[in-house]
């Protein structure tokens, strides 16, 4: 659902806002007040150098904006200031000015020499103009900009748009039907208020260029008001402006040195009651159909930045771009579910088929087995562990005399009186002797915690003769044989 639009015009002597319901709309008046005009040459310092009318006015303007039901859900924020309240400089064209940083010291250069004070805070904006072209700068003052901020903060939302009067009425107010041989264009711009103290807002520019080359305010000394001979007074504005522009020698009119005009002059009047109602309002550009192009559209000298908006080709681009991207993951999706499906299939397959069961080995073939895996046995005998193992400490006085390895035995029968062709692994008989009993109980309870061996298990011991033990023979020792297994 579109939001409402809140379009506000701060003028050098009167302050209005409008609301519509969507961009383009018909414009309801909500606010209108006036207040005196400043000292031109005032410089907007800080928020307290602003006039205290215009500071009463923008409070005044946002509680009324906060009592209206259609801007409490939020709305766009576009404000329209006048060129009284936002200097302007045309800055001469230099190569440098494709760097933003001397661009931007450019401008400020130029502003100071045109008599307008330049503060840190204010923001700078530079005209897009053709290439050898000058540029137009403006200088937003930094309370000017707080103000919005404000009252953007009151209806809690953001300002969409700040720009300045001259800068709308320039794209909004020129007219393709007219003739192209023209090569420049002065548009004179007279705002509402006071006639005693009003001024005219004088824009030149290229006519094949939709930038401003220059902006000047000077005063309008005749007062003049519609009074019944509307034509009179029209002939009277525009011969009045005329004299300005002639002044500053811009030959935008006829004179009798020069019958013909090079420069397309026109003069907008903006001082009817009701400005929203007729075509020359100071917001009725907005509602033109180049206005409602220029909602969408990013501007230069915009004080709020926008993103330029990307061309009909670039969206397509992108369209195909995306659309390829989608199709190649839509393809590679239904590949991998082809292939998921594929071994899903052949796992099924797999276990599904029946292997069939390899018959038992005959009795000779069991014997056969059983002697080739005995022998393997033997030659997987860990021998130098077995030795190290083996190996008495000193403390117990055992003397190994030898050793001897026993086959492992068949099992029996298997299951089903089938003859099973697996042995039981080989044992290590050790055969030692030891001067007394006590060393050999000590050794073989040595073996059993010894690894990798496992099980020790004495089966055979001599007692020595005591005669011959008393007599000191050497067989007087008691020779013992212990059966050893061990473990990988």
């Amino acid at each position: 659902m579109p939001k409402p639009v809140l379009y506000i015009y701060i003028g050098a002597q009167r302050l209005q806002a409008a609301w519509a319901v969507r961009r383009g709309a018909e414009l309801r008046m909500l606010f209108d007040a006036t207040y005196e005009q400043p000292i031109a040459d005032e410089p907007l310092a800080s928020i307290d150098a602003w006039p205290a009318a215009v500071s009463k006015a923008m409070e005044a303007l946002g509680r009324g904006c906060q009592a209206e039901l259609a801007l409490q859900r939020g709305a766009e924020l576009r404000v329209l200031v006048s060129d009284q309240w936002v200097p302007s400089a045309s800055v001469p064209w230099n190569a440098a000015q494709y760097r933003s940083g001397a661009a931007v010291a450019a401008a400020r250069s130029e502003l100071r020499e045109a008599g307008h004070e330049v503060l840190s805070g204010d923001l700078l904006r530079l005209d897009d103009a053709p290439l050898r072209q000058p540029r137009l700068a403006v200088c937003y003052p930094a309370s000017l900009l707080e103000h919005v901020d404000r009252l953007a903060a009151a209806l809690k939302t953001r300002p969409h748009s700040v720009t300045t009067l001259s800068a709308l009425a320039w794209r909004g107010n020129d007219a393709p039907g007219q003739a192209p041989a023209h090569s420049e264009r002065v548009f004179a711009i007279l705002e509402p208020g006071d006639a005693s103290a009003r001024q005219v807002i004088l824009v030149r520019g290229q006519r094949a260029s939709a930038c401003i080359d220059e902006v000047l305010i000077r005063p309008l000394h005749a007062g003049l008001h519609p009074d019944g001979a509307g034509r009179s007074a029209a002939r009277e504005l525009a011969a009045s402006v005329a004299a300005i522009v002639q002044r500053l020698g811009w030959n935008a009119v006829p004179s009798a040195a020069s019958p013909e005009v090079a420069t397309l002059f026109s003069v907008t009047d903006l001082t009817p009651n009701d400005p929203l109602s007729g075509a020359t309002g100071p917001m009725a550009w907005w509602v033109t159909p180049q206005g409602r192009r220029d909602l969408v559209s990013a501007h230069a000298l915009d004080a709020v930045a926008r993103a330029a908006r990307p061309s009909a080709v670039k969206l397509l681009l992108l369209a195909c771009v995306l659309g390829g991207i989608g199709l190649s993951g839509v393809t590679l999706w239904r590949n991998e579910a082809r292939l998921q499906e594929a071994l899903d299939a052949a796992s099924a397959a797999r276990r599904a088929a029946v292997v069939p069961e390899a018959p038992p080995p005959s009795a000779e073939q069991a014997k056969r087995i059983a002697a080739v895996n005995a022998v393997v046995s033997e030659l997987n005998i860990p021998l130098p562990r077995l030795l190290r193992a083996l190996q008495p400490p000193k403390d117990i006085r055992v003397g190994l005399l030898g050793l001897e390895l026993v086959a492992g035995r068949e099992r029996g029968a298997g299951p089903g009186g089938a003859v099973d062709a697996r042995v039981l692994r080989p044992t290590l008989k050790v055969h030692a002797e030891a001067p007394a009993s006590t060393d050999m109980t000590r050794y073989v309870a040595f073996l059993s915690d010894r690894k990798p061996l496992n099980h020790a298990y004495l089966v055979r011991h001599e007692v020595p003769d005591n005669a011959a033990a008393q007599a000191g023979s050497p067989r007087a020792a008691y020779r013992f044989t212990v059966e050893v297994a061990w473990k990988d």
